[in-house]
């Protein structure tokens, strides 16, 4: 009788048009699952210590402040204070981007860098300011610099012509 009954449903559900469906089967992978859960273990990736600069040029009038550059180009510690340095001025300048990475440079006041940092280390690093930190030492007065592929502590201001190895340009302020 039972199968009399599924007959007649089967026919019923023949005759509407709709096949008659199959219970769905979900298989799962313990390998998936495994790593998603390791996946879900980690945090998000930390956010970069240098903000990307939008600068919008102003029309209205002829000189605008996006287009002016240091000259002479001077890093310093802390002593010298940030900004756009002139021939009158003598500032360190904030708005360094490096020509070999192409990376803008980030500073860090009050520290300097560890004989053992290197490329690798900086290449690996730049720009999460927690991971740079393992190789930075706490120095009064000094300033540390970095981009991708090169670093500096300077403590006195210093025209940044005196390096030749550093191939750093002013960013325009």
């Amino acid at each position: 009788m039972v199968d009399d009954i599924d007959d007649l449903l089967d026919e019923v559900e023949k005759s509407l048009g709709k096949p008659k469906e199959k219970p769905k089967t979900y298989i799962t992978s313990t390998k998936t699952d495994d790593l998603s859960d390791l996946l879900e273990d980690f945090e998000p990736p930390p956010e970069p210590v240098v903000a990307e600069k939008i600068v919008t040029p102003d029309t209205s009038t002829p000189s605008s402040t996006s287009d002016k550059k240091c000259y002479p180009l001077y890093l310093g510690g802390t002593s010298v204070p940030v900004g756009m340095s002139t021939g009158v001025t003598v500032r360190a300048c904030n708005e360094l981007r490096c020509l070999e990475c192409d990376c803008a440079v980030i500073t860090f006041e009050g520290f300097h860098w560890s004989d053992n940092t290197d490329y690798l280390f900086l290449r690996n690093n730049y720009p999460v300011a927690s991971r740079l930190r393992a190789r930075l030492n706490p120095h009064r007065g000094t300033r540390a610099y970095s981009c991708q592929c090169k670093q500096r502590s300077v403590n006195t201001a210093t025209q940044l012509a005196a390096d030749p190895e550093l191939k750093w340009v002013c960013g325009k302020h």
